[in-house]
């Protein structure tokens, strides 16, 4: 599993529950353009490894995935990156058949099917729209388990 933007608040949920759901055969990668933005991943424990790299740059993006998964790409990708143009880098990033779950609001979803009618990447898409049965109580039970989101979430947010 890849996790683009895994530094912001719903990047380190997104990894904090992939790290539950993978299974100890699963990798959970986690992307951030710069090594300051690394830090919380590493500190974490959350990820198994991080790639850095810009997912406004797609090809460059896909060849630094493609290093770090030795050329298998990912089964799931979230893109939870709040910039325009990361579509295509999430695209290229899942294995054929793999899925691509966008959870930003600055995704072009036009870029996103044509980007990937024009590679001939056959992935599922899906759109998230912030609302899920049941995700308020997930999420504060999530924080509540994990002292280090808990912890980081109150240095980052509550100045």
């Amino acid at each position: 599993m890849l996790v683009i933007g895994a530094n912001g608040k719903s990047g380190l949920l997104c990894c904090a529950v992939a790290r539950k759901k993978v299974g100890p055969k699963g990798r959970v990668l986690g992307s951030v353009r710069g090594d300051d933005a690394a830090k919380p991943l590493t500190e974490s424990g959350y990820v198994d490894g991080i790639v850095r790299a810009d997912a406004t740059d797609a090809v460059a993006f896909y060849d630094a995935v493609a290093e770090a998964t030795d050329g298998r790409l990912a089964d799931v990708v979230i893109s939870c990156v709040s910039r325009e143009n990361c579509e295509m880098a999430a695209i290229l990033t899942a294995r054929d058949g793999g899925t691509v779950y966008f959870f930003s609001m600055a995704t072009s979803f036009t870029q996103a099917a044509l980007g990937a009618e024009g590679v001939g990447k056959d992935v599922t898409m899906i759109i998230g729209n912030g609302y899920t049965r049941g995700h308020a109580e997930y999420t504060l039970n999530l924080v509540r388990e994990s002292a280090y989101l808990r912890n980081l979430y109150t240095e980052r947010y509550t100045r």
